[in-house]
């Protein structure tokens, strides 16, 4: 009798026992099911953005594949309003997209020049218009003077700093985070945050000012300068120009735009302030660079997209595209 119990006793704690583990390897599976159900949701998420952001960008080229909307967008940029121009609903979430003209920007990678054999060497009239640029915000010369070398060693191919100011690798790999120079184009503008000197008060300072685009060259649009934003007009009189000059230039400029860049050198405050090459052979009224930025919401998820668009022989290409948003 007492056997019989201890028997039975036996067999609930093994019913018990195996309960649990059905229970547990049954929650484990609805995990794991649950797990990937998100993830299969996330990734149709991620491809319908994609093909979201595909079919805009076709409509985006087919806009700027004209002249006359090209200059309106040219125009449109001294805007001080940053909400997007463009929001459309979508079935599970939404689309917010803006085009921005890159002819209001300096190009970091115009610091480096790149001969017909492949040389590269230091940009020293674009390197100079940008220690104007930093001179502007009253940064000091020392500072300025550190963070130019820094940039060119960062940029050049070769693993030798080219002055006392310069860094390379071994004085990056002594730094906390440890890193390399880049030694190639820069991709972002938030690399400049690893350069030597680049101290963040620096950096936002610069931001609003800088780009980095799929090319080594620099145009500037005096169309689109923005009078909220002078300091590149000031940079370009080599800052004999004050903000409040510069400003005042941008916001008496005609409704239309300027119509050669002969009418906007010849105003007399242009005139007695612009003297460097950089600031008379670097001016264009035609932006040929483009950025779209889309932003695409679904399913409470947000997918960020930037292409890089660029006039080629007349038609508008995508150059380079980029997910993801930078700090």
């Amino acid at each position: 009798m007492l056997l019989d119990k201890n028997f039975k006793g036996a067999a609930l704690v093994m019913a018990l026992f195996t309960t649990a583990i059905i229970a547990s390897v049954s929650a484990g599976l609805f995990s794991l099911v649950s797990v990937n159900l998100e993830n299969s949701k996330a990734s149709l998420s991620e491809q319908q953005a994609v093909i979201t952001t595909l079919s805009l960008e076709s409509f985006t080229k087919k806009y700027l594949s004209t002249k006359e909307n090209r200059n309106n967008i040219v125009l449109a940029a001294n805007n001080f309003s940053q909400e997007s121009p463009i929001n459309l609903p979508l079935d599970r979430g939404n689309l917010e997209a803006n085009i921005s003209d890159m002819g209001q920007c300096f190009n970091l990678n115009s610091l480096i020049s790149v001969s017909a054999s492949g040389d590269e060497t230091a940009n020293e009239e674009n390197l100079e218009f940008l220690k104007n640029l930093m001179r502007s915000f009253f940064i000091q010369e020392q500072k300025i003077e550190e963070i130019s070398s820094a940039l060119i060693d960062w940029l050049d191919k070769d693993f030798f700093p080219d002055s006392y100011l310069g860094a390379e690798d071994d004085f990056y790999q002594n730094e906390n985070p440890s890193r390399l120079t880049s030694n190639q184009l820069f991709f972002d503008i938030t690399e400049l945050r690893d350069v030597k000197g680049m101290t963040e008060d620096v950096f936002q300072k610069l931001k609003p000012y800088i780009c980095v685009l799929n090319s080594v060259d620099i145009k500037i649009n005096v169309n689109s300068l923005n009078p909220f934003y002078p300091n590149i007009l000031v940079a370009l009189s080599s800052n004999s120009l004050s903000d409040l000059e510069a400003r005042n230039i941008l916001n008496n400029r005609p409704l239309g735009g300027y119509a050669s860049v002969t009418d906007f050198l010849n105003q007399q405050e242009i005139k007695n302030s612009f003297s460097s090459k950089f600031s008379k052979k670097n001016l264009i009224l035609e932006t040929k660079y483009f950025i779209l930025n889309t932003n695409v919401r679904i399913d409470e998820k947000d997918f960020h997209f930037k292409s890089h668009i660029l006039m080629q022989n007349g038609s508008p290409k995508v150059v380079r595209r980029k997910i993801g948003e930078y700090l």
